[in-house]
């Protein structure tokens, strides 16, 4: 991994640290966290499990594109096109991609789907490189409760499934 840009947003009333990673103009991950050393991790385990390399140049253009689309995937309820590249169990990121923003599904459901065991899905799920777009935050466990929301925690994952319509009572 080459030079890394982080800015600051704020995410449905968190503020967070985003680290972006391009090649040649495609955003191919990005990662979260609510340090900016933390992204910075996240993002590299991202890239070594999917084999990604790349350089994120300092642009505007890349947080209007984020905010656009965060805006396209949860509020306007759109799927998110993810770029033409071979992601490590990519089955698993089109299988959530097409869950419907306001619904939700189950791990054990998706793993099915996709043809992954259980512990495999996990791992995939914490290299989303495209958190929140690739909506794993509509994932609930079988009883309908929420599991985590790497790497920013359950709160996060709670406030924008109510933002899609979706009441968890936990």
């Amino acid at each position: 991994m080459k030079r890394l840009f982080s800015i600051e947003m704020n995410l449905f009333g968190f503020e967070v640290n985003v680290v972006f990673l391009v090649e040649k103009e495609v955003v191919l991950a990005y990662s979260w966290h609510y340090s900016e050393e933390k992204a910075r991790q996240v993002l590299r385990k991202i890239a070594e499990f999917h084999k990604i390399e790349g350089e994120v140049l300092k642009s505007l253009h890349l947080e209007k594109w984020l905010k656009n689309e965060i805006d396209r995937v949860v509020l306007k309820g759109e799927q998110f096109k993810m770029p033409d590249f071979e992601y490590r169990n990519r089955i698993v990121y089109e299988n959530i991609i097409n869950i419907p923003a306001g619904k939700t599904e189950t791990y054990a459901a998706i793993a099915r789907k996709s043809n992954v065991k259980f512990p495999e899905l996990l791992i995939t799920l914490m290299r989303n490189p495209f958190q929140i777009l690739i909506p794993c935050h509509r994932l609930v466990t079988k009883r309908g409760t929420l599991m985590g929301f790497y790497p920013l925690g359950k709160n996060v994952k709670k406030k924008i499934l109510e933002v899609e319509g979706v009441r968890i009572d936990e």
